[in-house]
């Protein structure tokens, strides 16, 4: 059944409605819960979590329930879910949706408070059966393997169905763990893994023909009050070296426009909002057919990101008819040596011209995408942003004072992280010193323009985030400790592992953490793609073209 309801006072949310809620309270039925470890606000903005969320409840002995992480004390009373109020710990299964590595400490903590044992090993069959999935975990999920029972490795459209279905069938919670591996491609049972000599092939839909990934529960307590999400493609053909979109997904697959427009006509009885998301967007080739049946249906648009040397008139055009103040724009890099070093195949003229096609349409407020410490960086490619962002004044300023109104640059400045699955996967991530000397030049170097503001993610947080993205089982340990201990003392404790783990570089023969998913993408492709950007080179854009044809990368 769904219905519009209030979701109550457990995530601190006393006015907020829901449209689209399932409620399914016959007896019988698998209760699952479903948990996004992070804020109600986060996990409903979520695409993949809501697409979880949906699969799970088409299934008819499944009752699948929202339960999230927030910002509570160490003996607060367990989580209950968003429903019914159940609690967290009597239902059958806890699936957890991992979208970010960051929130492993949030799903130690919400374990916790169920009072339900910590570690897989510790349960027994009168436990909630624990289970993880999500682009987290299918990237490296053994920092928190020892947490969970198993794992649903790849997209959620080819393994739920095959998951339920099995675990109905099995009365004996020990032996459907140990057989699940061979039942189920995708799964990775932790405690029964035959990991070592049978890599674990992640699942990934071969066609998006029949498929629509859309807002199944809109509300305005979301990033993106009260909009309709409707995402338009999987992956991204551009193959930047540091982005796991780029590989991970490979090759990018294209919703239909036709199962976008069924979308959009979905949307038009819950808002005026919609909100078109993937890795990118302008790469879709009915892109400028899908904004023309949005616009003609009366819907205020928005996109998730762009690309600059995809902007043309049109484009922009939908752009300016959809009222859009922002744009966000992804350099990544202030030099073009930088910028072929990790395959970013754009250049200065694209920004710039971006940055004036962009103003000249009235969109007043830019927002700039950087990283620093990427792999074979030297300090001027630092000041390189500087002096781009600058340039991009200079043509923001022009354009604005046609338009006699003056908006915002915004830079975003993020410290690299080397990321599985990746051509980077085997760089390490840069000195906390020296990350602190990069963005105090970028920093110092800006102070005194005006209507420009930076953010820059906390190197702390970044060091972190690394730990839990390239860790082994033994991450387990320290997340445990984290969880009692605080982060620093964690850390310290265990400094020479958490150095090797955060700051150094691997060989490209070294046994990494993951190495036992098979991602498609092959080795020696990652490989041959990470010693071109010690030689500088670029790497033409996957075509998306049928694999059969290709065959470079997989």
């Amino acid at each position: 059944m769904k219905k519009r309801f209030k979701p109550g006072l457990n995530y601190g949310l006393k006015n907020s409605v829901e449209t689209g809620a399932i409620i399914k309270k016959d007896k019988g039925l698998l209760k699952t819960a479903l948990v996004y470890p992070n804020t109600y606000k986060a996990g409903m903005s979520s695409l993949g979590f809501q697409t979880v969320y949906k699969l799970a409840n088409k299934i008819e002995f499944v009752s699948c329930q929202r339960v999230f992480w927030s910002r509570q004390k160490k003996d607060a009373k367990c989580p209950k879910s968003i429903e019914t109020g159940l609690r967290l710990d009597l239902f059958d299964i806890i699936m957890f949706s991992i979208s970010f590595e960051n929130d492993f400490l949030n799903l130690v903590q919400l374990l916790t408070r169920t009072g339900i044992p910590l570690r897989s090993s510790d349960r027994n069959h009168i436990h909630p059966l624990v289970v993880a999935g999500g682009v987290a975990c299918f990237l490296n999920p053994e920092s928190i393997a020892p947490f969970i029972d198993c794992f649903l490795l790849g997209e959620a459209e080819n393994l739920l169905e095959p998951f339920f279905n099995e675990f109905l069938k099995n009365t004996d919670k020990k032996s459907f763990l140990k057989n699940l591996e061979k039942k189920i491609p995708g799964s990775y049972t932790p405690l029964y893994s035959n990991k070592k000599t049978l890599p674990v092939k992640v699942q990934y839909l071969e066609s998006l023909q029949a498929i629509t990934s859309c807002t199944t529960v809109l509300t305005a307590d979301t990033a993106f009050k009260d909009t309709f999400l409707i995402e338009t493609l999987k992956g991204c053909p551009h193959g930047c070296r540091f982005c796991s979109s780029g590989f991970i997904y490979r090759p990018p697959r294209i919703y239909p426009k036709k199962n976008i427009f069924a979308a959009i006509d979905q949307a038009a009885k819950k808002t005026d909002k919609i909100g078109f998301v993937s890795s990118a967007i302008a790469d879709h080739p009915d892109i400028m057919a899908i904004c023309d049946y949005g616009l003609k249906h009366k819907f205020q648009l928005s996109f998730s990101s762009l690309r600059a040397d995809k902007l043309d008139n049109k484009f922009i055009l939908a752009l300016s008819n959809s009222n859009i103040k922002t744009a966000t724009l992804a350099p990544e890099a202030g030099s073009q040596r930088m910028r072929r070093i990790i395959n970013k195949n754009i250049d200065e003229k694209d920004i710039i011209l971006a940055v004036r096609k962009l103003v000249s349409a009235g969109i007043m407020n830019i927002k700039l995408y950087f990283m620093i410490g990427l792999p074979f960086e030297e300090i001027q490619d630092v000041h390189d942003i500087v002096e781009l962002t600058k340039r991009i004044k200079i043509v923001f300023l022009e354009e604005s004072k046609k338009n006699r109104k003056i908006g915002t640059i915004t830079l975003s400045v993020n410290p690299f992280i080397p990321k599985p699955s990746t051509p980077f996967q085997w760089a390490a991530m840069e000195d906390e010193t020296i990350l602190k000397k990069k963005v105090n030049i970028i920093k110092q170097g800006l102070k005194k323009i005006a209507n420009i503001n930076i953010n820059i993610e906390s190197l702390k947080k970044a060091k972190i985030h690394a730990l839990l993205s390239r860790g082994d089982q033994k991450t387990a340990d320290i997340i445990e400790s984290a969880l009692k201990e605080g982060w620093t003392s964690a850390i310290r404790k265990n400094r020479g592992y958490c150095h090797s783990i955060i700051y150094k570089e691997k060989g490209v023969d070294d046994t990494l953490p993951w190495d036992f998913l098979d991602n498609r993408v092959k080795k020696k492709f990652l490989v041959r793609e990470f010693i071109k950007a010690k030689q500088e080179k670029q790497s033409a854009p996957c075509p998306m073209i049928d694999c059969k044809i290709c065959k470079t990368c997989i």
